[in-house]
């Protein structure tokens, strides 16, 4: 078992990462035993795991109540956020209540921010179900609701109390998930581990098939990363702005297209090769460096396309990106691999640029 702790004081928590870790939930949770307890999940996802995670969570919530949510970027809305909170007001929850997430981000996300509200905040722990989200929404405490066209506009930041990522619980995702969750762990090697950067160019395409303790260990490296961040920069303030490298096309691209055409991940993926090549365009990346980054992306696996995609509409989604302060809008772009820098001189023709690049790369991205 590995643990990643997040240190914010008071306020502090592990990441346990581990095979088998769900297993063990009765003594990773066991401060939190005997609190009445609402399980937000999926439908889907307990179908899945319920079988193994229903027996210590019984054991965990005195008494143990259960809301299902949609699945996907379906659950982050108002409605279910309303919907969640009939379920705790049902469920009785008090101030010594606690919310326990199962699911990919978008059910820990709407869980999170579900606890957040509810008695002025509540405690919440997360069990992830997917790649992506044992590497991003479970560390960090951002918890949101879309508000159309607009990705996470709505939310709070409000730690969880643990969370518990059991790569077993991987196995049943299909392959186009895996890779989901591949570019966010790429993007923590670009943010500052090269040694993951190397690591992830040996792997197989999409994470399928790879080594359980490569895995585990990758894992933990890029929650390591983001918990480096989040500890200095909790609420966002500056540093942790750097967080959002391949975020502000990939969020761009996810509200064009409804968040209908590309996982969050993939989203990322094209992002992250529009910025590297805004970098070089603007002589902060080599373009050995470009080339680099650009081939690590396409060598997780296939994206949907994006030549289709109306400039204009994804220059106008950049520009109600909910980080733009004061009209400005500041751009996480790479200076080499492991290094970023935060720049507000983007222009529209350094994005349109880019999204010709992207589009260029389709044929080793279609999927």
């Amino acid at each position: 078992m590995i643990e990643v702790p997040v240190e914010l004081g008071a306020r502090r928590y592990a990441v346990s990462i581990g095979h088998g870790a769900s297993r063990l939930l009765g003594g990773l949770l066991a401060p939190f035993a005997g609190r009445p307890t609402l399980l937000v999940t999926t439908r889907k996802v307990w179908s899945l795991h319920g079988h193994r995670l229903e027996a210590p969570l019984r054991g965990l919530g005195k008494p143990l109540h259960r809301a299902f949510v949609p699945d996907g970027e379906a659950a982050k809305t108002v409605a279910t956020l309303e919907a969640l909170w009939h379920a705790l007001y049902d469920a009785a929850l008090g101030r010594d209540g606690l919310v326990v997430a199962v699911g990919g981000g978008a059910a820990s996300d709407v869980a999170g921010l579900a606890a957040a509200t509810w008695n002025r905040g509540i405690d919440w722990v997360a069990i992830p179900t997917t790649l992506l989200s044992m590497v991003d929404s479970s560390v960090g405490g951002k918890c949101a609701i879309n508000h159309p066209p607009s990705k996470n506009v709505i939310g709070a930041f409000h730690q969880p109390r643990a969370v518990v990522a059991d790569p077993e619980l991987l196995e049943t995702l299909p392959p186009r998930e895996h890779q989901s969750g591949a570019y966010e762990i790429l993007k923590c090697a670009l943010l500052a581990d090269r040694d993951l950067f190397r690591v992830l160019a040996e792997a197989p395409p999409r994470l399928v098939g790879w080594d359980r303790i490569a895995l585990e260990n990758a894992i933990a490296d890029a929650v390591r990363v983001k918990a480096a961040v989040v500890e200095r920069d909790e609420r966002e303030g500056d540093l942790r702005r750097v967080l959002n490298l391949g975020h502000t096309l990939g969020h761009a691209l996810e509200a064009v297209t409804r968040f209908r055409r590309f996982t969050h991940g993939e989203a990322v993926g094209w992002g992250l090769i529009g910025a590297a090549w805004i970098a070089h365009r603007k002589g902060l990346l080599r373009e050995k460096g470009f080339d680099a980054i650009a081939r690590a992306v396409d060598a997780l696996g296939p994206r949907p396309r994006v030549s289709d995609l109306d400039p204009a509409r994804l220059l106008a989604a950049t520009a109600r990106d909910k980080k733009a302060r004061a009209g400005k809008l500041t751009w996480v772009l790479p200076a080499a691999i492991g290094r970023v820098v935060l720049r507000q001189d983007v222009t529209a023709a350094d994005v349109r640029a880019a999204l010709k690049v992207m589009a260029t790369r389709e044929t080793r991205a279609r999927s």
